[in-house]
């Protein structure tokens, strides 16, 4: 029987409504990325998991004290000192997406519409007329909007999207072009999105494969009246080449929700811009979303007790092992 003694009380309550038996210090442990993360702190919590998760005191979790949150995907947890420790990784995805979703829209209407610059001219005392963009502030119908990713949340942004009747480009080598047709979307290689779209959302995960996917290159392949809006991960980005091409005035301008480095700093080339739109990695927070990842996340754990497929197991290796 596995571990859950990292669980709260109303899960703990779900899983023994399900018949499902609840013990503290048994075999196999749990580990989960999401609001509510399933990352335990005790006195034999192994160190390697997470960088700040202490001194490595053992190899295996069988004193749990407290559970600690982590944020959406595995970029935290060490999965392989977990594989190598007997420890499941429990990956709740899509927890967020639908949040996600609704701000990457409002994100790009803030950019292009130019909400947030009035605002804040107006609790200045200033009545702005003149902005950047000033000469092309566009609307979004027959726009083209580029989607790179079409996972959990760029399905949802596809979806949302069909109602200002724009055309959707999709870069995901993942996802077939018969699944992207269906959801109203076409396929496009990165340059030819990139060269074609009015609007460049990035809803990728990062990985060590695409770490700068989008450099100084990809951004010169833009439109000087296009946006780039990331609300995924800010390592797919060249902050650095980004802040050139805005200085510069090379694409329009751009909406961020993440950054290299968080809280952003005072003194960051970023804020002496007047052609984005920065948000303090608000996205994926909404009342719903905090309270889905539990949920998500006990009925994955539900199905796997009960010898069904997980949907959210990151190192199925643990499994093959434990038999």
């Amino acid at each position: 029987m596995a571990s859950l003694a990292w669980l709260g009380e109303e899960d703990k309550v779900r899983l023994q409504e399900e018949r499902i038996k609840v013990e503290k210090g048994d075999r196999m442990p749990f580990l989960s990325g999401g609001s509510r993360g399933g990352c335990a702190r005790g006195r034999d919590a192994p160190g390697p998991l997470l960088p700040d998760l202490g001194t490595h005191r053992g190899g295996r979790l069988s004193d749990l004290e407290d559970y600690r949150d982590l944020p959406c995907g595995c970029e935290h947890v060490d999965v392989r000192a977990a594989t190598e420790r007997g420890i499941l990784v429990f990956n709740v995805q899509g927890r967020n997406a639908g949040a996600v979703s609704d701000f990457t829209i409002g994100l790009i209407l803030a950019e292009c519409r130019n909400i947030a610059r009035s605002t804040c001219g107006i609790m200045r005392g200033v009545w702005r007329k003149e902005f950047q963009n000033g000469g092309d502030i566009p609307e979004f119908t027959e726009r083209t909007v580029g989607l790179i990713g079409f996972g959990w949340v760029g399905k949802l942004v596809c979806r949302k999207l069909s109602g200002f009747e724009v055309n959707v480009l999709v870069h995901d080598p993942y996802v077939k072009d018969d699944v992207l047709s269906a959801a109203g979307a076409r396929p496009a290689g990165l340059r030819t999105l990139l060269k074609e779209s009015d609007f460049v959302c990035i809803h990728a995960r990062l990985t060590p494969e695409n770490r700068g996917l989008i450099g100084a290159e990809e951004l010169s392949l833009m439109k000087p009246t296009a946006y780039l809006i990331n609300t995924a991960r800010a390592g797919l980005v060249d902050e650095e080449a980004l802040v050139e091409t805005l200085r510069k005035g090379a694409i329009a301008g751009a909406g961020l929700d993440v950054f290299h480095h968080e809280p952003i700093a005072p003194d960051h080339p970023l804020l002496t811009l007047d052609n984005v739109t920065l948000t303090s990695h608000l996205a994926g927070t909404t009342r719903e979303a905090l309270s889905r990842s539990p949920v998500l996340l006990v009925e994955d754990i539900i199905k796997y007790l009960a010898g069904e497929k997980s949907d959210f197991i990151v190192n199925p290796q643990v499994l093959d092992r434990a038999e």
